[in-house]
């Protein structure tokens, strides 16, 4: 029996035969980046960009902690990874001058000093009564060659004194308040929550008023390696735009202090959320804004103690790259 194929039976077979010999098109796999962080709340536009901002951008993440700063900047120079946060200091300075591969694109957070100093409880006001009686005294830093050497020095100064004048005792930031409670140290640079913590345990004080017109200092950072930005662009670009909003989130409308943001702050640090709540809030401009001239300074000091490796200081323009910053700022615009 001979069985008649109709014209739409033909080109049902047609179609069917051609797709059988098209090439199988795999789906193109999402961008990616890979963030180095502490586990800071300090860090938190970074927590921010990763969990909010750059998933609905497409792209995907891979948060990597890390125990301190300049594992940060070593492993963005050498491609490990694509960007993270780390303290202003001499080793993100001796990278970008040692013509690694790595460049400052935007602030991670600014403080005042008067947030971070903190002296015993114990003994201010009695045998230590003004900056100036803690000569020859220890006063800690969780690291030297970093922001936090420089606001110790900008403090001492205002008595005539300096780092040399005073023992300076390297204790990790957690260690610290214990330290203060036994009198190891008498004074110390340290972040937050900790200050708050020592504050309500009656073991430390912040005995300086901010004063008014005083700009926070740069504290951290955001770092990423130049040569992804370079093979990236649109990947860098939309980086930095997901980065501003996040900035955003925490500079408004008491973003520091508002629950969803709080939440990523302990998924990241596990800290309190109550402690958060307490702390007074880090300080990041809505456009990413910071005064370029502290970075001089600072390069100053670490080139006194020995911790650069270069002699002539870099220009901000050199250590910062701040055209991305300035392309996302002018799509978004300024807040």
């Amino acid at each position: 029996m001979t069985r008649i194929r109709t014209p739409a039976l033909w080109l049902a077979v047609a179609v069917l035969t051609a797709l059988a010999a098209a090439p199988v098109v795999s789906p193109q796999p999402k961008p990616s980046v890979r963030i180095g962080y502490l586990p800071a709340d300090s860090f938190s536009a970074l927590f921010i960009l990763a969990d909010r901002y750059l998933p609905a951008a497409g792209v995907a993440v891979e948060m990597v902690r890390l125990a301190g700063g300049p594992e940060v900047v070593s492993q963005v120079a050498t491609g490990q990874l694509q960007l993270g946060g780390s303290g202003m200091g001499a080793a993100g300075f001796n990278a970008v001058a040692s013509g690694l591969p790595l460049e400052w694109v935007a602030p991670l957070h600014l403080a005042y000093m008067e947030d971070y100093f903190v002296v015993r409880t114990a003994t201010w006001g009695k045998d230590i009564k003004r900056i100036g009686d803690l000569r020859g005294k220890p006063v800690a830093l969780n690291v030297r060659g970093a922001a936090v050497e420089w606001m110790l020095e900008q403090i001492l100064k205002k008595e005539g004194l300096g780092l040399r004048d005073v023992q300076i005792k390297i204790i990790p930031f957690p260690d610290m308040v214990p330290a203060l409670e036994s009198g190891a140290i008498e004074a110390a640079i340290l972040t937050e929550p900790f200050p708050t913590l020592a504050e309500e345990r009656g073991i430390a004080q912040r005995p300086l008023a901010r004063q008014a017109g005083v700009r926070a200092t740069p504290m951290t950072g955001v770092v990423w390696n130049k040569d992804w930005a370079t093979k990236n662009p649109d990947l860098a670009h939309n980086v930095m735009v997901a980065y501003v909003k996040a900035v955003r989130d925490l500079a408004l409308d008491n973003g520091w202090k508002q629950e969803r943001n709080i939440d990523l702050m302990v998924k990241y640090t596990g800290a309190k959320a109550d402690v958060i709540r307490r702390a007074r809030a880090h300080v990041l401009d809505p456009n990413l804004e910071m005064d370029p001239a502290v970075l001089e300074s600072m390069q100053r000091l670490s080139g006194e103690y020995g911790f650069l490796k270069y002699k002539d200081l870099l220009p901000p323009t050199r250590l910062f790259n701040f055209a991305y910053r300035d392309r996302a700022i002018s799509e978004l615009g300024k807040k």
